[in-house]
């Protein structure tokens, strides 16, 4: 993961970052983030291709003003990237350089020494054997109460449109480094007022603040997510043969395609062959990929042929300041590159009105008509989806909701249910500060032109607070066990 500021929080535990020629982060001036922060505005505004579908250019426009007054105030690397103003994409990222890393993240701040997690505006604690019980319900710190705490941190992690399931879920992967960001970036000390249970007494504690060494410590033992194995690579499966039940994780559709059905089909022999009656279908931690691969999976669970139809819009194929385009490693692109790129997109992109709109080139390869496949699973299927469940993840979700093929249990997805940024991701890097700006170029959406929404995919089944708690308290998967204990077990 990238330093990821306009949709993933400032995930310092796990993040990568652009290396670059050395950059002298204190000699930066206050013009430098303004230029940076206006060639920003310009290229989301001429690039992205619906910039202000879930806010308007009045909004936008008085973003940039805020954020511009708050650099002229306080000019530091730190105040850029935490008032870069937002379009709700929730795939668009600025990723800062390794220069921050070194002299903010492991030199200047202090974090929250203990792993939270936000669960419907409310906090917990996730980890056993800190200060704080395991589970506890952290109030407030130093005078905020928790809502409060996640409403600022919020404003700064936007998910995609309206949707919340996706900041919830990045404020629990690292809460230290969100509250040192976003709330109190060089506070020392912690007054925390919690609760073991509900029903007891409010207690109260004081507590130093964790260096960047310390915190990352504490957060490798956190307990949720309870599955880090499967987290760990990009699909796994296992078996629970008392439930005659096998679980697939597929962490990205970002796969290639033999890859792909290898493993898929290697999963569905199996279960055919030892005559299970269930699977469940993990993309909790999906955040995309390729949509083929999603429709790929959909055939391995279907009751016969099926519509597989998604296609890309875009506002402009010409690609906007060349001078800046870099690839994903952050290295320069040449004329060469960029050339070759516009080729592509205006082979595979004809006009539309005022869109361009992908034609059969961009769609070779792809099955409409989509068939089962020979391994088709015919029994019972669920499917776990979070609010880091995006773009051809809510595509398979989509599929099975669209035709009635499983129960979906979780979490909405984090990404939208019909059209979501992705497909053509481009990156570029700010002259001044060298963060890097990334965003798709295209508008994926699902079906032939779905009306637009501002929800994702919408669970049959949501587990309740209480519910949640209770898994977490057996270090259990709360839906997984669910699926197990509570459905499958009834069958």
């Amino acid at each position: 993961m990238k330093l990821q500021l306009l949709t993933f929080g400032l995930c310092c535990v796990f993040a990568n970052f652009v290396s670059a020629q050395k950059l002298e982060i204190e000699n930066i001036k206050k013009e430098d983030y303004i230029a940076d922060l206006e060639l920003m505005k310009e290229i989301i505004e001429k690039q992205h291709p619906d910039p202000f579908r879930f806010i308007t250019k009045e909004q936008w426009d008085n973003s940039f003003k805020a954020s511009i007054k708050k650099i002229q105030n306080a000019p530091n690397y730190l105040q850029f990237l935490t008032n870069l103003p937002k379009i709700r994409d929730g795939h668009l990222s600025v990723s800062a350089p390794e220069e921050f890393y070194a002299t903010y993240i492991k030199e200047k701040l202090a974090y929250f020494p203990i792993p939270l997690i936000a669960v419907g505006n409310r906090l917990f604690v996730n980890i056993k054997g800190a200060e704080i019980p395991y589970l506890s319900e952290v109030t407030t710190i130093n005078g905020q109460t928790a809502i409060a705490i996640i409403q600022k941190i919020s404003q700064h992690i936007q998910g995609e449109g309206e949707i919340k399931t996706g900041i919830e879920e990045q404020i629990s992967d690292d809460f230290s480094s969100n509250y040192c960001f976003y709330v109190e970036p060089y506070a020392e000390k912690f007054s925390i007022e919690y609760k073991e249970q509900s029903d007891k007494e409010t207690a109260k504690l004081t507590l130093n603040g964790r260096n960047f060494y310390e915190m990352y410590y504490r957060s490798s033992q956190k307990v949720k997510p309870v599955n880090k194995a499967e987290n760990a690579v990009s699909i796994d499966y296992q078996f629970y043969k008392a439930q005659l039940t096998g679980k697939l994780t597929i962490n990205t559709f970002d796969l290639q395609e033999n890859e792909a059905y290898q493993k898929f089909s290697d999963f569905f022999k199996r279960i055919n062959k030892d005559g299970y009656k269930n699977v469940i279908i993990d993309i909790r931690g999906n955040g995309g990929g390729d949509p083929k691969i999603a429709a790929i999976l959909y055939s391995f669970i279907s009751k016969g042929n099926f519509e597989n139809k998604f296609n890309y819009k875009a506002k402009s194929i010409k690609l906007v300041h060349p001078e800046s385009l870099v690839s994903s490693d952050g290295s320069r692109a040449n004329e060469g590159d960029i050339q070759n790129y516009e080729n592509f997109l205006y082979q595979r992109f004809s006009a539309s009105g005022d869109m361009f709109v992908g034609n059969e080139r961009i769609k070779e390869g792809v099955l409409e008509n989509f068939p089962a496949d020979k391994d088709v699973f015919s029994g019972n299927v669920y499917v776990a989806v979070g609010g880091k469940t995006f773009s051809a993840a809510v595509y398979f979700a989509k599929l099975v909701q669209d035709n009635k093929r499983g129960v979906i249990i979780g979490k909405e997805t984090g990404g939208n249910a019909n059209n979501t940024f992705a497909g053509y991701f481009i990156h570029y890097k700010l002259p001044k500060t060298r963060a890097v700006l990334r965003f798709s170029i295209t508008d994926l959406y699902f079906g032939d032109n779905p009306p637009k929404v501002t929800t994702g995919i919408l669970p049959e089944i949501s587990l309740s607070l209480d519910q949640i708690l209770g898994y977490l308290r057996q270090e259990k998967d709360p839906e997984v066990t669910y699926v197990l204990e509570k459905l499958i077990k009834n069958k």
